[in-house]
């Protein structure tokens, strides 16, 4: 089946179990609480099951296996670690570092199971970056998700660029079934929402795009590459969530406050004060994405590494250095951002 043919099933099928979930969701309790329990920026209570049809996409390719199609163990693995952190966070509001423990459990089982290593050289220094580089991600997606739209636009643009990055790998039907569920997803996500991806979804997407970093690292357009150049193109390619993530935790630290507890200070939380809506905010997003893979794709394609990689990240940092910083000065913000997530 080619991989049109998969991402419409996949689609399909989260769209179903979408629908059948949120006929349940309120019967079943499976609802947001709101801030200031949580980091969103809709206060409403909604059902958090929309990750629940990603876990089922990959476990149904998984057995029904078309022609070219492979879920491999590794993946199952750490994708089945990371969905149940994810739900017991939902279910029972987790620590943080219950979380992280998680994380790195996810990490281990799909490097245990052969899962691609982000070799740099060094065996022990290899596994500590590969720890970091699932630990990072996860965490950097998870944090995004605070907003109608914008996490499931910023994964639905990078496993669609799978064409491309991963053109014979064996996931590629996967990451095509999976884009089709985001898709799906988003159809209920967009603003105004219908329901929220949930920790079970923002933690095993976050993992797969772990997965789908690290595969791209042993990947034949990055192996001719230095490691450095490798290391430039994930973050020019992932610049949107490692620019919020690092701009998040530095101005929390610089105002005393834990970066482990969530709150309304993210990039999407800014713009939106400075009076964009939801939608003009995913759509912006969105498109910076695309331009992100589609500039690294031409540096890969032209020679131009590790330069336009640089460029991306410097221009994209300080872009969103720039909203989080103008509100520094304004008490009052800082102290709507406190709420926990």
């Amino acid at each position: 089946m080619t991989t049109w043919g998969v991402a419409f099933v996949g689609f399909l099928s989260a769209w179903v179990w979408n629908e059948i979930f949120l006929r349940f969701a309120r019967r079943l309790g499976a609802l947001s609480q709101g801030i200031p329990n949580q980091r969103r920026w809709d206060s409403r209570r909604k059902p958090i099951i929309g990750g629940i049809a990603f876990f089922i996409a990959a476990l149904g390719l998984g057995a029904w296996r078309p022609a070219g199609a492979e879920v491999s163990h590794a993946f199952l693995a750490g994708g089945s670690i990371a969905f149940l952190t994810g739900l017991a966070d939902d279910a029972f509001v987790s620590l943080p570092h219950i979380k992280l423990l998680g994380q790195l459990a996810a990490a281990a089982a799909s490097l245990l199971f052969g899962g691609h290593l982000l070799e740099v050289g060094n065996t022990p220094l290899s596994l500590l970056f590969t720890f970091f580089w699932y630990v990072a991600v996860m965490n950097a997606f998870n944090m995004m998700d605070n907003m109608d739209g914008i996490s499931g636009t910023i994964a639905l643009v990078l496993l669609s660029s799978s064409f491309f990055w991963l053109s014979d790998s064996s996931h590629l039907l996967l990451y095509a079934a999976l884009s089709g569920g985001v898709l799906a997803f988003l159809y209920r996500n967009w603003h105004p929402s219908h329901l929220y991806m949930g920790d079970n979804g923002s933690q095993f997407l976050g993992f797969v795009l772990a997965y789908w970093g690290a595969e791209l690292w042993n990947s034949p357009p990055l192996m001719p590459i230095s490691v450095w150049e490798k290391i430039l193109l994930l973050i020019g390619l992932f610049a949107l969530l490692a620019g919020d993530t690092f701009w998040v935790i530095l101005v929390r630290l610089w105002e005393k406050r834990s970066p482990f507890n969530g709150g309304t200070d993210h990039l999407t939380h800014r713009l939106a004060r400075q009076g964009f809506s939801p939608t003009h905010i995913a759509i912006a997003l969105g498109l910076g994405q695309i331009l992100l893979v589609l500039a690294c794709a031409m540096a890969v394609l032209q020679g131009w590494l590790p330069w336009i990689p640089l460029l991306l990240i410097g221009v994209s940092g300080v872009a969103i250095g720039f909203f989080h910083l103008s509100e520094l000065k304004q008490p009052s913000l800082a102290k709507q951002a406190e709420v926990g997530g």
